[in-house]
């Protein structure tokens, strides 16, 4: 009778499961008018499930906010879904047009995947993360964006800003005041094989991937893989992660900035700023805003109270520095650069060409020292130096480099050179 009922339960299972295997997605099409196609977006995610949306998307109308809720957008997703682009008899992806913030995920917990959808000028961005607990963003494209002064103001800047893909409970970058809630987000979180053109303009602050206070050690710790994406024309950093409560992998993007700078203060290509477990490893980067104080790859350790940038590993990236002939340098112009409260950084086997002021820089940044900086066995005999291959701030300790001979300025303390042929 036992058996009987073990099998029966069994028979009973699988068929739920089955059934659940083999539901239907709900589809979309795309009719072109905002007040028809929101709503149906709307209605669709809300179910959440598996969603297809096909044909040409209209997001062109004001942004709304929920009850309660602090930012604009055009369609909230707040349960576990998988939104997916199903393509036309012609292969084309479906394409959303316009809208402030297509995208916002406010899921809390919640698995979410978006994948396979063509955005063309967004305004702030295309799709902004909120509260996760675990996201895949894949295979989508985003043609060009609209800067806009409400995102400026709300990340507390005196700028008009965009972001293509945003993960972050606050805009504002994270300092010991303003920490964002990192608690929002857990999980495995992949952000792979996006086509972003990025369509910078003058006097606009143009990123491609953000995120800013996320995962939290030790209960919602994040895994984070950015591989694959290929950026281009941003003004300021085309991938910029600050604190992870976590480790984030970033590997084989492509990144051209173009000849387009913003004006904001030191750009990078690639930013790291504060705590967390990082590698940065097989990027392919084109830096050529004509700024001299530009850097490709730039790890930045943050001030007491918070946590400094520890251990990061930069290793076979092949960086281009390629900013006008004309450019004059400062001293933060480097294909990577170590600045500030870093500790413990390692950079190796990378190729660095083009020109600067250094290839490899370790900075003194408001009082902070960074120490125990690494540099091994990096290619920079494609690199034309303004002042040194390799530039050591007053200050600096305990950096080591071994290599084929470099010229150095060493202003620090407890360098260590060992010369490989």
């Amino acid at each position: 009778m036992k058996n009987l009922k073990r099998i029966l339960i069994s028979i009973i299972g699988s068929t739920i499961f089955a059934g659940i295997a083999v539901a239907e997605p709900v589809m979309v099409a795309g009719t072109g008018n905002p007040d028809l196609d929101i709503p149906a977006v709307q209605a669709a995610v809300d179910q959440g499930g598996s969603v297809v949306l096909m044909g040409h998307f209209s997001f062109e109308r004001p942004p709304t906010a929920p009850a309660g809720a602090t930012y604009n957008r055009m369609v909230t997703v707040s349960k576990s879904v998988v939104i997916s682009g199903g393509t036309d008899e012609n292969g084309d992806s479906p394409t959303i047009r316009g809208g402030d913030w297509p995208f916002f995920v406010d899921a809390l917990g919640a698995q979410v995947t978006i994948q396979g959808l063509h955005f063309v000028r967004p305004t702030s961005g295309a799709i902004w993360i909120f509260a996760v607990g675990g996201l895949t963003i894949a295979g989508c494209r985003v043609q060009g964006m609209d800067a806009s002064a409400e995102f400026g103001m709300q990340a507390g800047q005196g700028a008009i800003i965009s972001t293509a893909i945003f993960v972050g409970a606050d805009p504002h970058p994270p300092n010991a005041t303003q920490l964002g809630k990192p608690e929002n987000f857990s999980g495995n979180m992949t952000i792979r094989d996006n086509d972003i053109d990025i369509g910078g303009m003058a006097h606009t602050l143009a990123l491609g991937i953000s995120m800013f206070s996320v995962g939290k050690s030790p209960d919602k710790e994040v895994d984070i893989l950015i591989s694959g994406n290929r950026i281009i024309n941003a003004t300021e950093p085309s991938i910029n992660l600050r604190v992870v409560g976590g480790q984030a992998f970033v590997d084989r993007n492509v990144i051209i900035t173009g000849a387009m700078a913003g004006g904001g203060a030191n750009p990078d290509a690639i930013r790291i700023v504060g705590s967390g477990s990082y590698v940065i490893a097989h990027n392919s980067i084109d830096c050529g805003w004509p700024d001299g104080t530009a850097t490709g790859i730039n790890l930045i350790g943050q001030p007491p109270p918070m946590a400094p940038r520890a251990s990061a590993v930069v290793v076979d990236n092949d960086i281009s520095m390629s900013a006008p002939e004309g450019t004059v340098f400062t001293k933060n112009s480097a294909g990577i650069e170590i600045r500030g409260f870093a500790l413990g950084n390692s950079v190796l086997n990378n190729r660095i060409r083009g020109r600067g002021n250094a290839a490899l820089t370790v900075l003194n940044q408001n009082g902070g020292l960074p120490g125990n900086s690494s540099f091994l066995l990096n290619d920079l005999r494609g690199f034309q130096s303004a002042l040194a291959d390799l530039f050591i701030d007053a200050g600096a300790t305990n950096t080591f480099f071994a290599g084929r001979q470099a010229s150095i300025e060493d202003h620090g303390m407890g360098t260590v050179v060992v010369p490989i042929p």
